[in-house]
């Protein structure tokens, strides 16, 4: 398999896939309302709204989306529409779930909770995977909405989320930068101390270095300039960040000041979902449903 290198790819894939159905948890949302209905026009996916039927029509309407063929179930309390939501995936192996208005860890707690989904998966790692298209490429970068000041261990399961990810992408052997402020380590910053003890693991079919700033990771003439040799050398494919606070501040910086093509995805559960942040556009929030809809094929 090619390396899968833009979203356009990543669309003319899931066209050719079997058509999954997306359910939609508490869907009263407008962007919600606007991602889905262009996967139903694009012939993505199947939709099924659950939630407020009167006021998702009424959103539906003011978007001058023709949702007529789209199956709406009216439930009008939130939890209960996020349940009702969750028993159709689940009884659906063609189904992927998504969150709609409801919030990320009201969601993610139901479905971490789940007897049924326990049994299916014990022990699941749930981490928060960002894909970007830049310079004709995709790059990946973690965690950005999960998991708050992961430890070591924390941070390498993240890392091989990520690299999951990745290599259904075609990246089977993907750069993978252990982000910090600096390229060496002081004893004064403790990501520098994890971006290293992490560099030093083993990992299968991967190239990794930390720790390493931003730009050495990414950019190659930053690399050259700063002088310190690392085996990422300014072409990063993955990005772990120490923290929630860098990875939501990166992905927010893309999301508003440069505005690449981008999706948010979930990665590590039992079932395929969708979460994406309140603020989110709608097109990052098309991108997601169609990246969700390519690794869940």
């Amino acid at each position: 398999m090619d390396e899968i290198t833009s979203f356009a790819t990543i669309l003319e894939k899931v066209r050719t896939h079997e058509k999954k159905t997306v359910v939609v948890a508490d869907a009263a949302e407008p962007d919600v309302i606007a991602a889905t209905f262009q996967a139903h026009e694009e012939k993505l996916a199947n939709i099924i709204y659950v939630g407020d039927a009167e006021r998702i029509r009424q959103l539906a309407d003011e978007a001058a989306a023709n949702i007529s063929e789209i199956d709406i179930i009216d439930e009008k309390d939130s939890w209960d529409a996020a349940k009702r939501a969750l028993e159709l995936v689940k009884n659906n192996e063609k189904a992927v779930l998504m969150k709609g208005k409801i919030g990320t860890s009201s969601l993610l707690g139901l479905l971490l909770k789940d007897s049924e989904l326990k049994q299916r998966k014990p022990n699941p790692f749930v981490s928060h995977v960002a894909v970007f298209e830049w310079e004709n490429r995709l790059k990946l970068f973690s965690d950005a909405g999960l998991n708050i000041a992961p430890d070591v261990p924390q941070k390498k399961r993240i890392t091989l989320n990520a690299i999951n990810v990745a290599r259904k992408m075609g990246m089977y052997k993907p750069r993978v930068a252990f982000l910090s402020a600096v390229e060496k380590v002081s004893s004064k910053m403790v990501s520098s101390i994890e971006a290293a003890e992490l560099a030093k693991m083993d990992w299968e079919d991967a190239i990794v270095g930390g720790p390493l700033a931003f730009d050495g990771a990414m950019f190659e003439k930053a690399y050259r300039i700063k002088g310190v040799p690392s085996p990422i050398e300014g072409k990063a494919d993955i990005l772990i960040c120490p923290n929630i606070e860098t990875g939501n501040t990166l992905y927010k910086t893309l999301a508003w000041m440069l505005r690449p093509d981008m999706a948010g995805i979930i990665t590590g559960a039992a079932i395929p979902c969708i979460l994406t942040s309140r603020a989110d556009s709608a097109r990052v929030k098309f991108l997601s449903i169609a990246t969700t809809l390519y690794l869940a094929a």
